[in-house]
């Protein structure tokens, strides 16, 4: 198995910006933003652009055969993240943003996998699928950050999730035809009881979803559209989910190069992330040497886009590497 890296997590720390005095200069929106990457078993952080990398975790087994699965990041500056070690069940564990006090807080049980792993309010939310029987058994749960007050929840299977707790979207695709298409549905929470009256479903869209995102508030959807799964043509869409009747907006259509930086020869995977109200970060990999593993020369390639003008702001490259996606708040 190729040596990839699982994830590459960008935690963007976004502060407001002013000025000192009349002729201070004001501070790019790429100021105070904190970068954590994770290559496989291994939680680096960084700036922005990868400069100034140090070792924040290490689950270094030397066996090849653990890695981190899945991360998210809490209103605690507390990462969570789904562990698998070379023997044994997948583990759900926490450390602090500067990697102390790292723990398991829980270990699934058997053959049990982690689908969904989400910070919600106080709250981390997640789903379970244990494959040890003829049919796979899936289980909507959610637990207190220290690992206390794990229950079952009886609600749609969650996709993504605001941090605050307000909202998160279950979306179901349908890859079965030449044209994929998927359904999505809001779900609304107030005092962590869902409102039912308030949520909605939106519009069916018809494309490959590539990637897609929640805003911390709950109120802003952003997902990548590709017309079917061999096209290099992506579009970005953004939608107002804080309550029902909006319709997605268009911000951008872009498509991959083939040639010079960031060229691929297919569509690679993708994800995106939101940097703060008006930036959404869309990365992917690019396998230069096509080698076994990553060489020096293979990079993970990154968009910032602005969505008030709908272009590409800047990009920026993480070397060494091609998988992963991102995360950011």
């Amino acid at each position: 198995m190729r040596r990839l890296s699982v994830i590459a997590a960008l935690l963007c720390l976004v502060f407001a910006c002013k000025k000192n005095d009349g002729t201070a200069p004001e501070k790019t929106q790429d100021q105070g933003k904190l970068a954590l990457f994770i290559d496989t078993f291994r939680v680096y952080s960084s700036d922005l652009e990868g400069k100034g990398l140090k070792t924040v975790v290490d689950e270094d087994e030397k066996s090849g055969n653990n890695y981190i699965a899945k991360i998210t990041y809490s209103n605690t500056n507390k990462f969570f993240y789904d562990y698998k070690p070379a023997t044994g069940s997948f583990q759900i564990k926490v450390a602090n943003a500067d990697g102390s006090n790292k723990k398991v807080l829980k270990t699934l049980a058997g053959n049990a996998g982690l689908s969904f792993l989400g910070s919600f309010g106080d709250k981390i939310l997640y789903t379970t699928t244990d494959y040890s029987g003829t049919t796979p058994i899936i289980e909507i749960r959610t637990m207190a950050e220290d690992g206390s007050n794990d229950v079952k929840l009886n609600l749609p299977r969650p996709t993504l999730a605001a941090r605050n707790g307000s909202t998160y979207v279950s979306t179901t695709e349908d890859n079965s035809t030449a044209t994929p298409s998927s359904t999505s549905y809001v779900v609304k929470f107030k005092n962590g009881v869902w409102e039912k009256p308030n949520s909605f479903n939106l519009p069916k869209v018809t494309g490959l979803i590539r990637a897609s995102a929640i805003s911390d508030d709950g109120n802003t959807l952003v997902y990548v559209l590709a017309a079917d799964y061999s096209t290099l043509t992506y579009d970005v869409f953004t939608m107002d989910i804080s309550k029902k009747g909006n319709t997605a907006k268009k911000v951008l259509s872009h498509t991959f190069p083939t040639t010079g930086e960031g060229a691929v020869q297919f569509p690679p995977q993708i994800s995106i992330a939101l940097a703060g109200a008006a930036n959404v970060l869309v990365g992917y990999g690019v396998d230069v040497d096509k080698k076994r593993y990553a060489t020096k020369n293979d990079y993970y390639y990154i968009q910032n886009i602005d969505l008030d003008k709908g272009i590409i702001s800047k990009k920026w490259k993480i070397a060494g590497e091609y998988g992963g996606s991102l995360l950011a708040n």
